[in-house]
């Protein structure tokens, strides 16, 4: 019998950057935990790095960081220390869940820096199967969130039943599931999504938003469409996940140019920018990226940027084409708007700062603070960076950038 069954799962996630280490010869250790009896280091024995530090946005709001380190699968071998491929992690995590747009502190390797922006994508593997008990399978390259099975029964009134569970490449699961098929048809999870499966498979740009709970969020769910249960293994027709493919962050404060009427020329990295337009109404700025010559390199009208942009709560920092409505990027500058919300992880409507500087409920809020008197609030970087996932760190090309949520 070849019974479908299609599962959403939707998760609560802290988002995690991991560099690996990838340099020394032998088994990878990708997707597995360090030894249950690992040494374990506190963060009163190494306060300046393993301590969680305080850091500010743009707007003051206060953000955890912690930074940490991961040794697993190492060896003894002739009295010295042996680290696998992916064995040796740092990882770190910061106020960059909580936006894109206002600026969320970060910390790379203990450098601070400043959140800008991140692609999202869904990792699509379809007809494939899952042998039972044996190391995760990759949806895509090696790094990249894999499956495992592992449990099977068939001895519950016929039913037969299998475990799988979505497993990082730091060695963390995310929560496991349970199919189950039986003569009788098919069952399928509360959340489970329409049988929309996409056409084709690996990494899908931009993610696809009928197969996540918040529809603005493409890191936050993953989903499986199983064919068949066997003692063998998982036969799964297709499987997708969240995926990030890059970020962007600056190690450099960016200008916050408050006030900005039309006409008026901000000096910006080795250009300048024009504001050609304001349009408070439609909450919109058009902006002109001038080289030395005065010639125009590059043009965009940012926003709109209104109270009907908050209305959607969450979509102003996880739906990407809306965040980047907001900016105009060119090489390494970016010129925004200066967004001035706190997102409500919780029942609540998203809060916005007044011009008393103050973080209000929504309802309460008669305009958007970004505009006032016909002027504008912008913010621009002047050197960011991108750095690509599962691809070498230019600072040390040792090092591999990964993400979990865990």
């Amino acid at each position: 019998m070849n019974t479908k069954i299609l599962w959403s799962v939707v998760l609560s996630m802290v988002f995690l950057l991991a560099f690996t280490f990838i340099g020394y010869a032998g088994e990878s250790a990708h997707y597995k935990l360090p030894s249950s009896n690992a040494s374990i280091v506190v963060p009163a024995e190494m306060p300046k790095f393993l301590e969680p530090k305080l850091l500010t946005n743009r707007h003051g709001i206060k953000r955890g960081i912690t930074e940490g380190f991961i040794i697993r699968q190492s060896s003894i071998r002739d009295g010295k220390i042996v680290i696998p491929p992916a064995g040796l992690i740092y990882f770190t995590f910061g106020g960059e869940y909580f936006s894109n747009l206002n600026g969320e502190p970060f910390v790379v390797a203990g450098k601070e820096a400043i959140w800008v922006e991140k692609q999202e994508a869904v990792l699509v593997k379809q007809n494939f199967t899952v042998p039972l008990n044996k190391p995760p399978l990759p949806l895509g390259e090696e790094g990249t969130i894999a499956i495992a099975h592992t449990y099977f029964n068939d001895r519950y009134m016929g039913v037969r039943r299998a475990d799988f569970k979505y497993v990082f490449a730091n060695g963390y699961t995310t929560w496991g599931l349970s199919t189950l098929i039986s003569s009788g048809g098919y069952a399928r999870s509360r959340s489970a999504v329409a049988y929309g499966n996409l056409q084709g498979e690996g990494m899908i740009i931009p993610p696809p938003y009928q197969f996540y709970g918040d529809p603005f969020d493409a890191s936050s769910s993953y989903y499986i469409a199983v064919d068949s249960v066997t003692p063998q293994g998982i036969k799964v027709s297709e499987a997708g996940a969240a995926e990030i493919v890059w970020f962007k962050i600056s190690y450099e404060k960016p200008i916050i140019a408050d006030d900005v009427t039309e006409g008026q020329i901000l000096p910006v990295g080795k250009y300048r920018a024009k504001v050609s337009s304001i349009d408070s109404k439609l909450g919109t700025v058009g902006i002109a990226l001038l080289d030395s010559g005065g010639n125009t390199i590059a043009e965009k009208t940012l926003g709109p940027l209104t109270l009907k942009t908050y209305e959607v709560k969450n979509r102003i920092e996880h739906d990407m084409a809306t965040r980047l409505s907001m900016a105009l990027d060119y090489e390494n500058i970016r010129i925004q708007l200066n967004t001035k919300f706190d997102p409500v992880w919780g029942p609540g409507p998203t809060k916005l700062m007044n011009e008393a500087g103050d973080f209000i409920p929504l309802p309460q809020v008669d305009e958007v603070s970004t505009f006032h008197g016909g002027k504008v609030d912008l913010v621009m970087y002047e050197d960011i960076q991108k750095m690509e996932l599962r691809k070498p760190w230019k600072e040390d090309s040792r090092f591999v950038f990964q993400t979990a949520y865990i």
